[in-house]
Formats: C-alpha cells, sequence, structure tokens
C-alpha cells in the first residue's frame, strides 16, 4: 500500500466516524468506549461529538 492510499483510507475512515458520531448525536443515543482501565462505558454521543469536533449538535 502506498502513502497516498494509506492516507485516504485514513481521511475516510475519519470522515465516516464524523459522519456516524454526528447522525447519533443528532437522534440523541449513546455510544460505547472503553475507560482508561478498559471497562466499557457508554457515554453521550452528543457530549463526544461537541468534544472531539468542537460544534453545536445540529438538528433535523
Amino acid at each position: 500500500m502506498s502513502d497516498k492510499d494509506y492516507e485516504l483510507l485514513v481521511k475516510g475512515l475519519e470522515k465516516a466516524e464524523y459522519n456516524t458520531l454526528r447522525m447519533k448525536s443528532m437522534r440523541n443515543e449513546m455510544v460505547l468506549q472503553t475507560d482508561e482501565n478498559g471497562n466499557i462505558i457508554r457515554v453521550p454521543a452528543r457530549e463526544l461529538f461537541t468534544k472531539l469536533y468542537n460544534e453545536p449538535v445540529p438538528t433535523y
């Protein structure tokens, strides 16, 4: 895999993650994450979206 292919793959995955989290936050859903000990926790998607992307949650 060339560097260009790798860059395109990473950008595509980042875009998919953004879109998924955006839609989940619009529907006021929860997402699963792990804490520092590896335990699975539920986090509001709205909270995570605004924290990661510094954007307000869009409305329909």
